[in-house]
């Protein structure tokens, strides 16, 4: 008898997380302070799927201080993009 897989504890919840999750890991040998043409490249020669190569490159062109600032950024950018909830008639 089969069971399905027990999901990893360590697993985000969520997608935004997730993505947080892989970039965080296709920077990690970033030293900071450092700009989006950095981070990009780092995430490159990590071999960073192309949702971390897009989050990275909506970075506004400023020095991030740590992996904490540029997290922040990626969800603001994140949130501002989402489509606002449409009102259901009643």
């Amino acid at each position: 008898m089969s069971t399905a897989p027990v999901p990893s504890s360590s697993a985000p919840d969520n997608p935004r997380e997730a993505l947080l999750d892989r970039v965080q890991r296709a920077v990690d040998a970033v030293s900071y302070p450092a700009h989006p043409p950095t981070l990009i490249d780092a995430a490159e020669q990590a071999g960073a799927a192309a949702d971390v190569l897009e989050a990275l490159r909506r970075l506004p062109d400023e020095a991030f201080g740590s992996f904490a600032e540029v997290s922040a950024s990626i969800v603001a950018g994140h949130d501002t993009s989402a489509q606002p909830r449409r009102e259901v008639p009643r």
